[in-house]
C-alpha cells in the first residue's frame, strides 16, 4: 500500500499543489487499509434486498464488474429508461474517468482518461460506429444513435482493447440495443420530453410484436432543438456573429442563428427463432438531421463554428446468434452496411462514408480456461474532396485461467490495414502527382502491427481483489486525419501510426451494501495524433493588414480588428506529436440499501509532453457524488440530488484562464402502471462555468421533463 502511496506522490511535481494531490490520493488510497486488516467472511455474498428495480439493477452490474480483472461501468436499462436520460453521451457522463463537453445542441465530445478522438471506440451491436475522424467529438457522432433504441451501455477501460479495437487507448463505449420480443404478444410505448436547456422538444413512439416465433420492433423519434442556453450569451453571441461575417458573401452558406438543430430516427428490428436456441436479427435503422451548429475548438479565440446542413446515417444489417454451437457458445456473427453524410452548405457535398463490416465473436470454456475469440473485416470508402478507402482486418484471441485465487488473462490481436486514395474525375493527373500528400496523391499503404494484452487479479478475499494489466495500442490515421481539407487540413503523406503503451493497477471491494473501485493508469504514446489550429496570410493579407494597423483600427488590444478572418486563412491542421505521457487515477463508490441510494466518483488525468498543443487533454480533479432516495408505496416516487466539483489540478491552460466551480442539480420521478415521469433542473445555484477546454460555456439554470407510457398484452 505504501508503494502505492509512493507511486501517487511521485507524479506531483510542485510544491504549491502537493496538499491538493496528497489530499485526494489519500482519498483513492484510503480504502486499501481494508486489504490490510479485511474482514473475512466465509460464506458468499448474500443479494442485497432492495424495492427498486434499478438498485437492483445497479447492484448486479457491481457484482459482475468485481469479477473482471479490469475497469467496467454498466448504464442499465432501468436507469436509462427511469430517469429518461436523452442521450448517449449524458448517460456516461458521471462514469469516472468519462468527460463529456457540449458544443451545442446536438453534438457532444467524449473522452475516456483524457483520450478522444478514435482513441475511443463506439460499438453498437458489435459494429463499430462508422467514423474514420468525419467528426470532430471522438468516440463516433452517438447523437446519431437514438438512445430510445438503447437497452445498456457498457464504458470499457483497459486491456480489453484488443477484443474491441487496436487503437482505443481511451477505452470503448459498448451500446447495446433492445431485442425484438420473441415472446407472444404485442406492446405500445409513446415518450415526450422538453429540455428548456436547448429548448428541445422531442416525441418517440415505440411498436413491438411477436408471433412467439418471428417478432417485430419499430421505434420513430422527433426531434426539434431551437436554442443553447448558456450562462453568459456574450461568447455564443460573439461566434455567431463571427461565423456570419465570414460567410456573408458566400451563397452556399446558410445564415445561423442558434446552435440548435432538427432530427428524426426511426429503427426496425425484425428476429426470428431458428432452431432450439438460434435467432436471426435483420436492422434497418435511419438518423436524419438538419442545420446541425456545432463549436468546433477549445476557445473561443480560435473556435470554429460548424454548420451542417445535413448529417445522415442509415444502417442495414443482419446477424445469427446461437447459445451452443459445436461445442462454442455465445456464438455470433454480422454483417453490416453504414452509410454516412455530412453535408455543409447549401451546395456543397460535405463528406461522404461508406463502410461495409462483418463480425464475428464467439466463447470456448475448457476446464478452468475461458476463451473468447473472432474477427472483423472492414471496408471503409470516404468522398471528402479526395475520394479514399482504408480496409482492416483482424483476428483476436483472448483467454483467461482460473487458479485458486488467481486469475490470469492474456488477449492477441493481428491488425492489418490497407489504405488507398484516388483522384476525382476531372482532376489533372500531372499536377496532383507533383503534390502528393495533403493535395495530392499518397501510394497506396499497407500497415500490419499486433497489439497485445496481459494481466492477472488476485482474490484476496471475498470482498477484496486487486488487479494488474498491461496493453498496447496501434491506431493507423484515419482517412479524415490525413487526407480532410478545407477548414480541417489532414497531415497527408507524413502521417505516421499511433503507438501506445498502457498499464493499470485496480483494486475492488464488494460488501452486501457497499461496493468500491479504485485505479491508477499509466501510459505512453509515439506519434500521438493531433491537432492544432494553424494561421495563414490570404492573398493581399499582409498589406490588409498593415493599412489596418496604419488606420489604428488593428491595435496591440485588437491586433486584428476582431476580424482576422479578413487577413488569415485559419484552420485546424493534424499532425503527429513524437512522445506524450498519460497518466491519472479514478475512483468509483456505490452504497445501497433499501430506499437510500449514494454513489461517490472521481477521477483525474494528467498529460506530460513537449508539445504545448497537447497538454490541453489534461483534466482536472472532476469528482461527483449523488443521493438518491425512493419512498416505498405503489407509486415508486424517488428524487435525487447531485453535485460536481471541479477543481483546477491539474493545472487547465486554456483561453481566459479556469476557474474551479460547483454544480448541483435536483431530479425527481414516479413510475406507476406504465406511466414513468421524471423532471429536473440542471445547475441549481445558476452558476457560470466553464468545463475544461471548452469553447463555450456551460448550460444556466435550466429544467427538463419527461413523460412516457408503456402498455403489453
Amino acid at each position: 500500500m505504501n508503494l502505492l502511496i509512493y507511486s501517487f506522490k511521485k507524479y506531483t511535481k510542485k510544491e504549491s499543489t502537493m496538499k491538493t494531490s496528497k489530499t485526494f490520493f489519500y482519498l483513492l488510497a484510503l480504502p486499501l487499509t481494508v486489504i490490510t486488516n479485511p474482514v473475512l467472511s466465509e460464506d458468499k455474498l448474500d443479494k442485497i434486498k432492495v424495492i427498486s428495480d434499478s438498485q437492483n439493477e445497479r447492484r448486479v452490474n457491481q457484482e459482475q464488474m468485481f469479477y473482471k480483472p479490469y475497469s467496467k461501468q454498466v448504464i442499465g436499462q432501468k436507469t436509462i429508461e427511469e430517469e429518461n436520460i436523452p442521450d448517449i453521451a449524458e448517460a456516461v457522463r458521471d462514469v469516472p474517468g468519462v468527460t463529456v463537453t457540449e458544443r451545442g445542441s446536438f453534438s457532444k465530445t467524449i473522452k475516456i482518461r483524457g483520450l478522444q478522438g478514435s482513441r475511443v471506440a463506439t460499438l453498437v451491436d458489435g459494429i463499430k460506429l462508422s467514423n474514420q475522424g468525419q467528426n470532430h467529438t471522438g468516440a463516433g457522432e452517438t447523437g446519431m444513435v437514438d438512445i430510445s433504441n438503447t437497452k445498456s451501455i457498457e464504458v470499457i477501460k483497459g486491456s480489453p482493447a484488443v477484443i474491441y479495437d487496436p487503437g482505443a487507448s481511451g477505452g470503448v463505449i459498448n451500446v447495446i440495443t433492445h431485442r425484438a420480443p420473441l415472446e407472444k404478444g404485442y406492446g405500445f410505448k409513446q415518450k415526450i420530453s422538453y429540455d428548456e436547456g436547448y429548448d428541445k422538444k422531442k416525441t418517440t413512439t415505440i411498436i413491438d410484436a411477436s408471433t412467439g416465433k418471428i417478432g417485430g420492433r419499430f421505434s420513430y423519434s422527433l426531434t426539434n432543438s431551437n436554442d443553447y442556453k448558456i450562462k453568459g450569451d456574450e461568447d455564443k453571441e460573439y461566434i455567431i456573429a463571427k461565423f456570419n461575417d465570414l460567410n456573408q458573401d458566400s451563397e452556399s452558406t446558410i445564415k445561423v442563428d442558434n446552435l440548435g438543430y432538427d432530427s428524426e430516427a426511426a429503427n426496425l428490428r425484425l428476429s426470428a427463432k431458428v432452431g432450439s436456441d438460434g435467432i436471426i436479427d435483420i436492422d434497418w435503422e435511419n438518423f436524419t438531421g438538419k442545420d446541425m451548429v456545432l463549436v468546433h475548438g477549445v476557445a473561443i479565440r480560435d473556435a470554429l463554428l460548424i454548420h451542417y446542413q445535413r448529417m445522415d446515417r442509415n444502417l442495414q444489417a443482419i446477424s445469427y446468434r446461437k447459445e451452443n454451437l459445436a461445442g462454442l457458445s455465445n456464438f455470433h456473427i454480422k454483417y453490416a452496411k453504414q452509410y454516412q453524410l455530412q453535408k455543409i452548405g447549401t451546395v456543397g457535398q460535405g463528406v461522404i462514408l461508406n463502410s461495409e463490416q462483418l463480425n464475428l465473436i464467439t466463447d470456448l470454456e475448457l476446464n478452468n480456461f475461458i476463451f473468447k475469440f473472432g474477427g472483423e473485416v472492414i471496408f471503409d470508402d470516404a468522398d471528402n474532396q479526395i475520394y479514399s478507402t482504408q480496409d482492416y482486418q483482424g483476428l483476436f484471441a483472448n483467454a483467461e485461467y482460473l487458479a485458486d485465487s488467481w486469475t490470469f488473462f492474456g488477449g492477441l490481436r493481428a491488425n492489418r490495414w490497407t489504405t488507398t486514395q484516388r483522384l476525382q474525375d476531372g482532376t489533372n493527373q500531372d499536377v496532383a502527382n507533383q503534390l502528393v500528400g495533403i493535395s495530392g496523391i499518397t501510394p497506396p499503404k499497407e500497415t500490419i502491427h499486433p497489439t497485445m494484452a496481459l494481466g492477472a487479479q488476485y482474490s484476496i478475499n471475498d470482498q477484496n481483489n486487486i488487479s494488474f494489466n498491461l496493453n498496447t495500442t496501434f491506431r493507423n490515421p484515419s482517412l479524415m486525419d490525413r487526407y480532410s481539407f478545407g477548414a480541417v487540413m489532414g497531415g497527408g503523406i507524413n502521417m505516421k501510426p499511433e503507438e501506445g503503451k498502457h498499464a493499470e493497477i485496480a483494486w475492488k471491494y464488494l460488501d452486501n451494501n457497499l461496493s468500491i473501485t479504485s485505479s491508477v493508469f499509466y501510459s505512453q504514446f509515439k506519434n500521438y495524433i493531433w491537432v492544432r489550429s494553424k494561421r495563414q496570410y490570404k492573398p493581399g493579407g499582409v498589406a490588409a493588414l498593415q493599412v489596418c494597423r496604419d488606420a489604428g483600427l488593428c491595435t496591440p488590444e485588437e491586433p486584428f480588428n476582431k476580424t482576422p478572418g479578413k487577413f488569415f486563412n485559419i484552420f485546424a491542421l493534424y499532425y503527429n506529436s513524437k512522445y506524450v505521457e498519460n497518466r491519472g487515477a479514478e475512483i468509483q463508490a456505490l452504497y445501497t440499501v433499501p430506499q437510500h441510494e449514494i454513489t461517490f466518483g472521481s477521477s483525474f488525468n494528467e498529460i506530460n509532453s513537449d508539445d504545448v498543443h497537447v497538454k490541453n487533454a489534461a483534466h482536472p480533479v472532476d469528482t461527483n457524488i449523488s443521493y438518491r432516495y425512493e419512498i416505498n408505496n405503489s407509486w415508486k416516487p424517488w428524487v435525487k440530488i447531485k453535485g460536481q466539483y471541479v477543481i483546477d489540478f491539474p493545472k487547465v491552460e486554456q483561453y481566459k484562464g479556469f476557474n474551479p466551480y460547483s454544480l448541483f442539480s435536483l431530479y425527481a420521478g414516479f413510475k406507476k402502471n406504465g406511466f414513468v415521469a421524471s423532471a429536473g433542473i440542471r445547475n441549481i445555484m445558476d452558476t457560470e462555468y466553464r468545463a475544461p477546454y471548452s469553447g463555450i460555456n456551460g448550460l444556466s439554470r435550466t429544467f427538463f421533463v419527461n413523460l412516457s407510457y408503456d402498455w403489453h398484452s
